[in-house]
């Protein structure tokens, strides 16, 4: 075969390769797995944090369910409130953890800002669309806001605001039976630590570890119920 003609197969066969890999549920998020009979299937709705976490939540619960999510970052709650239908589609979810919160704070690509009357309707619209799934629902209470100003949207988030936010969150959950997860307090007291810097709300290795660890337990529990 003349060189040419040999690398060009070759280049064939590779690009082939790549097209046609097969999902890779434990380290890229949006593979959502081929679900195994018999397992509980859970839908994971939320922003970059819960990105981040989602393939090593699917490690954790390996075996005790099926773990899925939107191939898209869930943004904002009145973002949310427009596209939660499209994303719980038609198929039958046991459990659906869900979250909405950062986006609202900081504002990102919003012509109009969120505010905690808002973020507090749209978290209505959501759960009374959740609702209609009959699945099992766990709301998880946002991650904390970065140290020092964001370096995208330039503004510092305070303690004072992010709790106007949480307990406008609370009292719809609570109105609904709607279970909290609050990775707010899991992670509050250590954000230097697992956060990825003072302008940063995404997390570090070991931050995504805690995050997964404390959703899986919870989706474990609540599962068992």
């Amino acid at each position: 075969m003349p060189k040419r003609t040999k690398f060009l197969h070759l280049l064939f066969v590779a690009t082939v390769g790549v097209l046609h890999a097969a999902p890779d549920p434990f380290s890229k998020p949006f593979d959502n797995p081929v679900d195994k009979p018999g397992l509980p299937r859970v839908l994971i709705l939320g922003d970059s944090i819960s990105i981040g976490y989602t393939p090593r939540l699917r490690k954790s619960l390996d075996g005790k369910a099926n773990v899925h999510r939107p191939t898209t970052n869930c943004r904002w709650s009145a973002f949310g409130d427009q596209k939660i239908v499209e994303w719980i589609g038609n198929g039958k979810w046991d459990l659906i953890h869900f979250n909405f919160g950062l986006w609202d704070w900081y504002g990102w690509s919003q012509d109009t800002k969120a505010t905690p009357e808002s973020y507090s309707k749209s978290l209505e619209n959501i759960v009374q669309k959740l609702k209609k799934s009959e699945a099992k629902l766990v709301f998880a209470m946002t991650t904390p806001p970065c140290v020092g100003p964001e370096k995208k949207a330039k503004i510092k988030i305070s303690k004072a605001r992010a709790q106007e936010f949480n307990q406008a969150a609370l009292r719809v959950m609570k109105k609904h039976g709607v279970f909290v997860n609050d990775l707010y307090a899991l992670i509050e007291s250590e954000r230097g630590k697992y956060q990825l810097g003072e302008n940063n709300v995404h997390y570090n290795e070991a931050g995504r570890d805690l995050l997964a660890a404390q959703v899986a337990k919870v989706i474990k529990e609540q599962l068992s119920q």
